[in-house]
């Protein structure tokens, strides 16, 4: 039945789904917090919505798996521009009205998703045959999720399809949508298939740059500046900084250790005997308590293997230290619930919710929502005329009649986490069951239609403590960089560098700075734009050093090495300019020569001893002479006279002189001309695609609470 290793051969995202399993022996033991704190574990917002922590790690784990030997602080960051563009795509989708349906999950699962490539699932004709997919999943939901490794993996790619395909499908629809109009023309598309279609036959000798004479490559100092002075506007300097940088890291010391040590043992038999439980986790923890139950199979690893042993209220897990951070956690509650609920709901919006269908009054639609409550409390056979007649979940009434499919304990989210909450997976609920309950969209009557599924749920109360240098510490850190300081006060950048590298202290050596710039190339820090400006400052002179602290209390040493004011950069833009004048330089020779002497190509091969290359076939869309681009000659080749001897013409790699002989195309009649369109259409599609992700993130509203 297993059908894991067929995913893993057909695609390289398996191995992202099955980390994911593996979370905590591969990462900080902070994240361990997350898959209890889910939605008050927020590290930042785009346009307003939360993004959490489980999120990024998802998208870093992701990288973590394919860029090995890349540092843990760049994969951080790529993760969340990765999930920053994700969000602002889909807000983007919402905000014009776009959703996706089951029918679309489908489609995609059958067309886009991983499960696609696997043969087991495909018919004769290699397309996916969804039903032979829909008895998998019924198998696969047989088995328990810790019955095997393999299992537990497969379970967790079905479920991250699941999570992340009806973002793909908003995506994807936004997209289409800016597309549809985005359309190559016919003239752009019949200029195009000529180009392609149009070829010339030449003869021509070629001669490599290093074969002409060295006088020719020997230009003088005076000819530098008289070209320079003539060309003022296009070799203006650059405003620039250079900067280098040494790390000081705030490390606890050993008696922190010991310290943190004796804490953590009198806080772990203080938290064990207590009966108060939040108000103890909420004191001295990092992260604060979270109340909620959980499932066996949603609770981590670690946690999973704890309550095998341990599933007495009160039982003790840890303390553990990893690095420097310590964790211990109290079994604080456990309660049998429904794992799925099959239940129907009545809609009451109101303006201030998630697209809402008129324009009543928050306080209208609460009043509205509790006289139907009432009503179905002593009278619940009234629900289905009810629905028809006042539920505002205008789609869902047509189609199902209020019924919103079997909801899974470990489905739920915020939106069923009001202010007025309904427990859905209560055992006290009974078919027929009527409830009422606040979320984003509004007000919900709800009705329990069936219930299965017993299980246990589990609350955990959770301490994390982070060991941080003491005050003793980091004034004895302080010290040794003011003294170190001192000592490089009048140093050049080599001795600051190499006496930072003989007390093994990290260094980032010579970055060029622009003003403009937001942050600096491998520092990535959130002093970044600070450091700039202090680079800029009007009192600034070269050898400045100053020291700055991060909010983890690391110091970064900055030393001021280069500032280059606006001007004229002569010996940065020589490598430009030299070879322009050389080649301005043999063009004149050569013509000179060959119009003194009336030569033709023969003569030209004869007099620099080359070869004749004989009817060469040279396409104008291509502009390729023996597998090099060299568009100057094939532009010679399409716009002179035949049989004319080109003047040299100064190529990439050396001199040519062309002979054109013949030109022709193979052009196809229009019928043909529809795929060229397409094509044209795919790569303006694509360039733009390109473009779209980075524009939104520019004009969205960012907030970045990691370094918090």
């Amino acid at each position: 039945m297993s059908f894991l290793e067929k995913i893993r051969k057909n695609t390289w995202l398996v191995l992202f789904f099955i980390s994911i399993s593996l979370f905590f022996f591969v990462l900080d033991p902070n994240i361990l917090i997350k898959f209890f704190t889910e939605n008050s574990t927020i590290i930042g917002k785009v346009n307003g919505e939360n993004i959490f922590l489980k999120e990024f790690f998802d998208h870093f784990q992701f990288l973590k798996r394919f860029r090995e030997n890349d540092p843990d602080h760049f994969l951080k960051n790529d993760a969340w521009k990765l999930l920053v563009h994700e969000k602002v795509l889909n807000q983007q989708a919402k905000k014009l009205g776009i959703q996706s349906t089951k029918e679309d999950f489908w489609k995609a699962i059958e067309k886009q998703s991983i499960y696609s490539k696997i043969i087991d699932f495909q018919n004769e004709k290699g397309k996916m045959n969804i039903n032979k997919f829909r008895l998998y999943l019924k198998n696969l939901e047989k088995f328990p999720s810790n019955l095997t490794p393999q299992i537990e993996a497969e379970k967790n790619i079905w479920d991250y399809e699941k999570k992340s395909i009806p973002k793909k499908i908003l995506s994807k629809k936004y997209v289409e949508m800016l597309m549809y109009g985005l359309n190559t023309s016919f003239i752009e598309a019949l200029l195009n298939y000529r180009d392609k279609n149009s070829f010339s036959i030449i003869d021509y000798v070629f001669i490599p740059y290093s074969e002409i004479k060295k006088e020719y490559n020997i230009i003088k100092s005076h000819e530098i500046y008289d070209f320079i002075k003539k060309n003022k506007f296009l070799y203006k300097k650059e405003n620039l900084r250079n900067l280098s940088f040494v790390f000081f890291r705030s490390h606890p010391s050993l008696d922190d250790e010991k310290n943190m040590n004796f804490k953590i043992n009198k806080l772990f038999n203080q938290f064990k005997f207590s009966n108060h439980n939040s108000i103890i986790v909420s004191n001295q923890s990092e992260k604060p308590f979270d109340s909620n139950f959980y499932l066996k199979k949603n609770l981590p690893i670690v946690l999973q293997h704890f309550v095998e042993n341990n599933n007495q209220v009160g039982s003790m897990f840890g303390p553990v230290k990893e690095n420097n951070t310590y964790i211990m956690a109290k079994l604080s509650g456990k309660k049998m619930v429904y794992n799925s609920v099959l239940c129907s709901h009545i809609l009451i919006s109101h303006k201030e919710s998630i697209r809402f269908f008129n324009n009543r009054t928050k306080k209208k639609a609460e009043k509205i929502a509790k006289m139907i409550y009432d009503l179905l409390v002593k009278n619940p056979k009234q629900f289905n005329s009810l629905v028809m007649e006042k539920s505002d979940d205008v789609i869902n009434t047509r189609k199902n009649k209020g019924n919103l499919g079997w909801i899974q304990y470990e489905e739920q989210s915020e939106i069923f986490k009001g202010k007025r909450s309904f427990d859905f997976f209560s055992l006290k609920n009974k078919k027929g069951t009527i409830g009422l309950t606040e979320t984003k969209f509004g007000y919900h009557i709800i009705r329990i239609d069936d219930i299965k599924d017993i299980k246990p749920a589990y609350q955990f109360s959770i301490i994390i403590k982070n060991l941080t240098p003491s005050k003793k510490t980091e004034d004895l850190l302080y010290q040794k960089i003011v003294q170190f300081m001192k000592e490089n006060q009048n140093s050049s950048l080599n001795t600051f560098i190499n006496n930072a590298r003989k007390k093994r202290y990290e260094t980032l050596f010579l970055r060029e700075i622009k003003n403009h710039q937001w942050n600096i190339h491998d520092l990535n820090t959130e002093l970044d734009k600070e450091i700039i400006n202090w680079s800029y400052e009007k009192n600034r002179k070269e050898g400045d050093i100053k020291i700055f602290q991060t909010l983890n209390k690391d110091y970064i040493m900055v030393f001021l090495s280069k500032i280059q004011k606006k001007g004229y950069p002569i010996e940065k833009i020589k490598s430009h300019i030299i070879p322009f004048l050389i080649n301005k330089k043999i063009n004149r020779y050569l013509s000179n020569v060959i119009k003194s002497k009336h030569m033709n190509l023969e003569k030209i091969a004869f007099f620099f001893r080359k070869k004749i290359n004989k009817s060469y076939k040279i396409n104008f869309y291509q502009s390729m002479v023996d597998n090099y681009e060299e568009p100057k000659v094939v532009g010679y080749a399409f716009s002179s006279k035949l049989y004319e001897t080109s003047k040299p013409i100064l190529g990439e790699r050396g001199i040519f002189f062309i002979r054109p002989l013949k030109r022709f195309n193979t052009y196809k009649k229009l019928s043909y001309f529809s795929s060229e369109i397409e094509s044209l259409n795919a790569n303006l599609r694509k360039n733009i695609l390109e473009k779209i992700g980075d524009v939104l993130v520019e004009k969205s509203n960012i907030k970045d609470y990691r370094k918090n």
